[in-house]
C-alpha cells in the first residue's frame, strides 16, 4: 500500500518536471526566437541605415519578415489625409504594381488603427479591386495588411501571395511584433519619397530655370557676366547680336583700358552697384559703343562673392542721339536761316512799300478828281493788305521758331475791344451790315495781359467775321466766368462745312479754296489767333453751320494785376497827337533815295526842316559839325558804311543826348530791343505812314521830351 502511494507521488513528481521541463524548452524557444527577432531588427535597422535607396530600406525590412512570414511580393501605400483621396505606392518588389490605384475603404481603414487583416479573398475587397485579371494570381491568392498613422499621413504594408493558405493568426502576429519596426521603415521610406520627389520637382524648376536663362542669354542682345573678387570671369553668355564682338576678346578690352578698369575695381572695392556705364571701343574697323552695368552678391554668410550684371551694345542707340543731334543742329541752322531770310525779306520788302504808301499819302493829299482819288484808294488797300501779310508771316515765323514772347501788363479789357470796334465799324458800315458789341459787368476793369496781343486776335477774328459776311452782321461780346475771360465773335456769315472745320486753324488755310479767290487772305489769321491763344495760356473753339453763320469762342485766364501795379491810362481827347507840331530841324540818316524822297515830303508837309545822311557815318559827321542845331534824329537801322544801331552808340558816348527814333524796315522783336538797347528812344516801323510820324514826333517836340 505505501508502496503504491511512493509510486504514485514519484510519478506526479515526474510529471511535474517534465512539465516544467517543457515549459523551460517553451520559455527558451521563446527566448531564442525573440533574441533571433532582435538581432533581426537590429540587423534590418543597421542595414537601413546603410541604405541610399527607399528600394535598399524596403529590401531589408521585408529580408527580416520573410524569415517569419512566406509571401511573393510586397509593397508599401501611403496617402496625406488632408489632401489625397487614394493611396499611393512608396515602393514595391513587383514593378508592375506601382502604377496601380488603391482606394480607400474599411479594410485600410481598420488597419491604420492598428490591426493587421488577412484577406483570403481579395477580388471581395473594395481595397483590392485594382487587381485586374493582369493580376489574377494575386486575386486567386492572399493578403496580409497592416497600416499605422504617422502624423498627417496613412501607410500601409500590403503582403501578397499566390497560395490561398500562406497568411494565417502567426502571420499576423509576427507583423504585429514587427509593427515599430515597420511603422520606423514606411516613415523612413514615406520620407525619402517624398524628399526624392521633392528634390525631382526642384531639380526639373532648376533646370528649366537655368534653360529659361541660357535661352534668354543667347537670344538678348545684352552679355550676361559674373566676375569674382579678383576680376576673373566666371560667366559670360555668348548673345544674340549683329556686332562682330567676341565675348573674351570684350573683357580683355575692359581689361586693358586703364581708366574703366580703375573705375570698376573701385566700385567693386566699395562693393557698390553700377549701371550704365558706357564705354567706347573699337573692334577690327569698327566703333562700339557698350554700356556696363553691375550689383555685388554675397554668400550665406555676407561675404562678398563678386559681380554679376550686363553688358549691352548700345552703338545703334548712340548713332540714332548723334543722328538726331546733328538733325536738331541742322534745323536750327535752317530755322535761324528762315528766320534771318524773313528778317532780310522783310526789310527789303517795307524799304520800297514805304516809298509806295508814302507817295500814296502824298497823292491824297493832293488835288485830285474822284476818278483820282478811287485809284489811289484802291493801291492803298492793295499796299495796306500787302503790309498785313508781311506782318503775319513774321508772326507766324515767330511763334514756331520760338522768338515770339508775350508781354503781358496791366490791361483794360474793355478798352481793347473799344478801340477795335472804332476801328472797323466803319468797314461794316461800308458792307452795310451792322457791327454790335458788349462788355459784361462781370469782366474785371483791370487784368494782368499781352494788350497787343489780345487786340491781334479780336483784328483778326473780327477782321474775318466782317469779311465773310454780307447780310446780317457781327455780334461781339466779352463776359467772364470765374476766372475766366470768355470772347465771342458770332457772324451771320457764309460759315463752314464740317468736314472743314478741323483745317481753319492751320496756316494758308482757308475752308475752301473757292473762298480764296471770292474774298481774299492767305489763312493766316486763324492760325496765329491759335498760336497766340494757346502761348497765353487759353483756348479757341468754333461751331458753324454752312450759309448760317459762324461762332468763335476765345477762353483766357484771368490774371490779377501784380500788387502795385498801376493801371493805364485812359487817352485823353486833347492828346498832343492832335496837336499842331512845332516846326523842328530833325536828321533823317536813310540809305535809300526813295525813302528819303517820301520822309522828306511828309516832315516838310508838317513844316519841318529835314537834313539827309546816306548812313550812319554821314549822320555822325553832320551831328558833330551841327550840334545844336537838331532837334531830333530819325535813324535807319540798315545802313551801308556804319548802320544806325553803331551810329546811335557813337552819338551816345559823345553825350548827344536829343531824341533818337529808329526809322526801320526790321519788325522783329529783337531788333526793337536792340533799338532801344542802343540808345535809341522809340521806334517807327516801315512803311511809315504820315499819321504815325506825325504822332511819335508829337510825344518827342523840344519841351516835352526830358531824359
Amino acid at each position: 500500500m505505501a508502496s503504491q502511494r511512493l509510486t504514485a507521488s514519484a510519478r506526479s513528481d515526474s510529471e511535474s518536471l517534465q512539465e516544467t521541463l517543457f515549459e523551460l524548452s517553451r520559455v527558451e524557444a521563446r527566448e531564442k526566437r525573440l533574441r533571433e527577432e532582435n538581432d533581426a531588427i537590429l540587423s534590418a535597422i543597421s542595414a537601413m541605415t546603410e541604405a541610399t535607396t527607399k528600394t535598399d530600406i524596403f529590401a531589408s525590412l521585408l529580408g527580416v519578415i520573410r524569415r517569419y512570414v512566406s509571401f511573393d511580393s510586397a509593397l508599401a501605400l501611403s496617402r496625406n489625409r488632408e489632401t489625397e483621396d487614394a493611396f499611393r505606392c512608396l515602393v514595391a518588389t513587383d514593378s508592375s504594381l506601382e502604377t496601380v490605384t488603391w482606394q480607400t475603404g474599411e479594410v485600410f481603414r481598420r488597419c491604420v488603427r492598428g490591426e493587421t487583416v488577412a484577406i483570403y479573398k481579395p477580388g471581395l475587397v473594395k481595397e483590392l479591386h485594382c487587381l485586374t485579371h493582369q493580376y489574377a494570381g494575386y486575386i486567386n491568392g492572399t493578403a496580409l495588411i497592416s497600416g499605422l498613422t504617422v502624423n498627417d499621413s496613412e501607410v500601409m504594408l500590403v503582403l501578397l501571395s499566390h497560395r490561398r493558405d500562406s497568411f494565417n493568426d502567426e502571420a499576423q502576429q509576427v507583423l504585429d511584433r514587427f509593427r515599430p519596426l515597420i511603422q520606423r521603415t514606411i516613415m523612413d521610406i514615406d520620407y525619402r519619397h517624398r524628399l526624392h520627389t521633392l528634390v525631382g520637382i526642384r531639380t526639373q524648376e532648376l533646370n528649366a530655370s537655368r534653360q529659361r536663362f541660357q535661352d534668354f542669354a543667347q537670344t538678348a542682345s545684352d552679355w550676361f557676366w559674373e566676375l569674382d573678387n579678383s576680376f576673373h570671369l566666371t560667366y559670360l553668355s555668348s548673345p544674340s547680336t549683329d556686332a562682330d564682338i567676341d565675348p573674351e576678346a570684350l573683357l580683355n578690352k575692359i581689361k586693358s583700358d586703364t581708366a574703366l578698369k580703375a573705375r570698376l575695381e573701385r566700385l567693386i572695392r566699395h562693393e557698390k552697384a553700377f549701371s550704365d556705364i558706357e564705354w567706347h571701343m573699337r573692334a577690327g574697323t569698327n566703333d562700339y559703343w557698350v554700356s556696363l552695368s553691375g550689383r555685388p552678391f554675397y554668400n550665406k554668410r555676407g561675404e562678398l562673392v563678386g559681380y554679376r550684371g550686363t553688358a549691352k551694345d548700345i552703338t545703334i542707340t548712340k548713332r540714332r542721339v548723334e543722328e538726331l543731334q546733328q538733325a536738331r543742329k541742322q534745323a536750327e541752322l535752317a530755322n535761324n536761316a528762315k528766320s534771318q531770310f524773313l528778317a532780310v525779306m522783310s526789310h527789303e520788302i517795307r524799304t520800297p512799300l514805304n516809298a509806295v504808301l508814302g507817295l500814296i499819302d502824298a497823292l491824297q493829299n493832293s488835288s485830285l478828281n474822284a476818278d483820282q482819288m478811287a485809284w489811289v484808294g484802291q493801291m492803298d488797300k492793295s499796299a495796306q493788305l500787302l503790309l498785313t501779310l508781311i506782318s503775319d508771316v513774321l508772326d507766324l515765323s515767330k511763334i514756331e521758331s520760338n522768338r515770339f514772347s508775350l508781354s503781358p501788363s496791366v490791361m483794360r479789357p474793355s478798352d481793347s475791344v473799344t478801340n477795335v470796334y472804332q476801328q472797323l465799324v466803319d468797314r461794316a458800315d461800308k458792307k452795310h451790315i451792322y457791327l454790335s458789341m458788349s462788355v459784361s459787368s462781370v469782366v474785371p476793369e483791370t487784368i494782368f495781359m499781352d494788350e497787343n496781343r489780345f487786340t491781334q486776335i479780336l483784328l483778326n477774328l473780327i477782321g474775318n467775321a466782317l469779311k465773310f459776311t454780307d447780310r446780317g452782321g457781327v455780334t461781339v461780346s466779352l463776359d467772364a466766368e470765374q476766372h475766366t475771360l470768355v470772347l465771342w465773335v458770332k457772324d451771320t456769315g457764309i460759315g463752314i462745312e464740317e468736314n472743314q472745320l478741323a483745317r481753319i486753324f492751320d496756316p494758308f488755310t482757308q475752308a475752301d479754296g473757292s473762298i480764296t479767290r471770292r474774298f481774299g487772305g492767305t489763312g493766316l489769321g486763324l492760325s496765329i489767333c491759335k498760336k497766340l491763344v494757346e502761348m497765353m495760356g487759353g483756348t479757341i473753339s468754333v461751331q458753324s453751320e454752312p450759309n448760317q453763320g459762324t461762332d468763335f469762342c476765345v477762353r483766357l485766364p484771368i490774371i490779377a494785376p501784380p500788387d502795385g501795379a498801376l493801371p493805364p491810362e485812359r487817352p485823353k481827347t486833347d492828346e498832343n497827337h492832335d496837336d499842331v507840331v512845332p516846326p523842328m530841324t530833325i536828321l533823317v540818316a536813310e540809305d535809300s533815295r526813295a525813302n528819303q524822297m517820301v520822309v522828306r515830303l511828309m516832315l516838310e508837309k508838317q513844316g519841318h526842316r529835314v537834313i539827309l545822311a546816306s548812313n550812319g557815318e554821314e549822320a555822325i559827321h553832320h551831328i558833330q559839325q551841327h550840334l545844336d542845331d537838331f532837334d531830333l534824329v530819325l535813324m535807319d537801322m540798315s545802313m551801308p558804311v556804319m548802320d544806325g544801331i553803331a551810329a546811335t552808340k557813337a552819338l551816345r558816348m559823345a553825350g548827344f543826348d536829343k531824341p533818337i527814333i529808329a526809322l526801320t524796315a526790321n519788325a522783329m522783336d529783337e531788333d526793337r530791343r536792340r533799338c532801344i538797347q542802343a540808345g535809341m528812344n522809340d521806334f517807327v516801323t516801315k512803311p511809315v505812314r504820315a499819321e504815325s510820324l506825325h504822332a511819335v514826333l508829337s510825344d518827342y517836340q523840344p519841351g516835352l521830351h526830358t531824359e
